[in-house]
């Protein structure tokens, strides 16, 4: 009797769906792989030919990402991902989900909850002001842990 992990490595080979099901778990794992302060500026997008494309969003943290090309290699090792090569391309980063979002944690300081809190105030509407928060929140903490991979 086979382990079931092998029949599904067997059936993902046989079906040439490989590159998308290493894809599928990077994307799961990327904040983990890169650290949240890469993963805000950078989202993995393809694998083809062993060769995994990066999305960036600036051209300055593509330059800065291209020295730590073998250092994302080696780490997706650790996830039983072999790649060959890293590439980057300038590209906008698709938004995160609700579920991902909050794996990050990162916070507001207290000071950001009450500008957010004082901002909103006047906002009769709860759900418009519901939205004002999300969307003041996400501004506040989309460059926080910015910093070195």
């Amino acid at each position: 009797m086979q382990h079931l992990r092998k029949i599904l490595g067997q059936f993902v080979k046989d079906f040439g769906i490989e590159g998308g099901a290493a894809l599928s778990v990077i994307k799961r794992q990327w904040n983990d792989i890169v650290g949240p302060a890469v993963a805000v500026h950078t989202a993995p997008d393809i694998i083809k030919g062993s060769v995994l494309t990066i999305i960036v969003d600036t051209p300055q943290w593509m330059h800065h990402l291209s020295f730590f090309k073998g250092d994302i290699s080696e780490k997706l090792k650790s996830y039983n991902i072999s790649v060959k090569d890293v590439r980057f391309r300038l590209g906008r980063i698709p938004e995160k989900t609700e579920i991902q979002s909050r794996k990050e944690n990162i916070k507001l300081t207290e000071d950001d909850a009450r500008f957010v809190e004082n901002t909103i105030r006047h906002v009769k509407d709860e759900e418009l002001r519901k939205t004002f928060k999300k969307f003041i929140s996400h501004g506040l903490t989309k460059g926080k842990g910015r910093g070195k991979p």
